[in-house]
């Protein structure tokens, strides 16, 4: 990932990719979008978590320039179908939800059968391999561009489950480890495991194995998804969520009648753990950007503004997957309507398995109309030289946050 340099006094950029599932092909248009708006654009540092791990290590990973990687990156998402993702057969999917079924009756006997996920993710991890031209597994082109001096570093957020931490893994050059009793991060060469662990949503897909500890999904314990960015030094932040910001009205709206099915139990899981954290975080800085305000430089502890822009939705991408339920595969259709989805106006739940090629055609599409419509807060953020600044605001807004590095949570 080549181009002009982003740094210079207003600091390193980094960008935050979210979770979400499939709603991550949002991320490839609006990226699409800023590559043809910026197609030299080099960005030091990548965070990624849940399913955002793919986008970003794909950007670490890519040897070319900005605009050469998301255009990549685009293919990728546009040639991807459920049958890439997990095995979508018959026999397959019986064959694992049966095995759910015996361990579930068994009483915690040592002859039922091991469990893992629900679905098998082996064809997944297949083509992110073949996607990223990784060798033995490992993105060889971190390592090349950390090299080159295009990247300062990339971090990947996981769980671990024997220990309940929240491990990021980074690969990066002059980084030191941390510790908290919660969270951590180790520093790594990453490969496609590394990928996989981040985007492993729980009980759906099955852990990955990295040394003795199985990981899953960084999102379910990573309480602050802007920390590892900070911790790594950005001064500037472009965060892409996947999350639709309702209005009043419509977050009062239900969106099913009676008594909820499990798609729309595991939904309100998800999008809590997943979608809804990262607003939290931004509305932290905000809150402490605005008390700085008030203080004197000389009593701000050596805390360092730090803007950040949120881009995300316009319409709220549980809507559209049920357009493109009916195209899924017979099989998974089945067992996907039988959780309910089919009764819920918005399935949440299905929006992040909803690997169908039509329905991430349209996330990224509806990125790239998105990032067009915020075209001048993000030239403010990517090119602040050449712009006026902006401060204050909302929310999904360019906005100057604080911290000192060394404070950020």
């Amino acid at each position: 990932m080549s181009g002009n340099s982003s740094n210079g006094r207003h600091g390193d950029l980094a960008f935050v990719m979210g979770g979400g599932g499939a709603r991550a092909a949002y991320q490839a248009g609006v990226l699409r979008y800023l590559s043809r708006r910026f197609p030299r654009l080099q960005i030091p540092i990548i965070t990624g978590v849940s399913a955002g791990a793919i986008n970003a290590a794909h950007l670490a990973a890519h040897h070319g320039t900005f605009e050469q990687a998301t255009e990549e990156l685009f293919h990728m998402w546009s040639n991807l179908n459920v049958d890439h993702v997990f095995r979508t057969d018959v026999g397959s999917l019986s064959w694992h939800v049966l095995r759910w079924a015996r361990q579930l009756v068994s009483g915690g006997s040592r002859a039922a059968p091991r469990v893992r996920g629900l679905l098998d993710t082996d064809p997944l991890r297949a083509y992110l391999t073949d996607a990223m031209h990784a060798i033995d597994g490992e993105l060889t082109g971190i390592n090349y561009n950390l090299r080159m001096g295009r990247l300062k570093a990339v971090a990947l957020s996981t769980t671990n489950y024997s220990t309940g931490q929240s491990v990021l893994w980074v690969q990066g050059q002059g980084v030191k480890e941390w510790e908290r009793p919660t969270r951590r991060s180790r520093l790594a060469t990453l490969t496609v495991e590394h990928v996989l662990a981040s985007s492993a949503l729980p009980i759906v897909f099955p852990a990955v194995q990295i040394g003795p500890h199985w990981f899953g999904d960084g999102g379910i314990r990573l309480a602050a998804p802007l920390s590892p960015a900070l911790h790594l030094g950005a001064g500037r932040i472009l965060a892409i969520s996947t999350r639709h910001s309702p209005t009043a009205r419509q977050a009062n709206r239900p969106t099913v009648t009676g008594y909820p099915p499990p798609a729309q139990v595991a939904g309100v899981m998800m999008n809590s753990v997943f979608l809804d954290l990262l607003d939290d975080d931004a509305h932290r800085l905000e809150t402490i950007n605005r008390l700085l305000a008030g203080l004197p430089p000389e009593e701000r502890g050596g805390m360092r503004p730090v803007r950040l822009l949120t881009v995300r939705p316009s319409v709220d991408l549980a809507r559209l997957a049920n357009r493109y339920e009916p195209q899924l595969p017979k099989a998974f259709r089945f067992l996907t309507r039988g959780l309910g989805t089919r009764q819920i106006e918005a399935p949440d739940f299905l929006s992040m398995i909803m690997f169908q090629p039509d329905y991430l055609a349209e996330l990224i599409r509806v990125g790239e109309e998105d990032a067009e419509t915020r075209e001048g807060e993000l030239a403010a953020l990517l090119e602040p030289d050449g712009k006026t600044e902006i401060s204050g605001g909302r929310a999904g807004s360019a906005t100057t946050m604080a911290t000192d590095g060394r404070k950020a949570t």
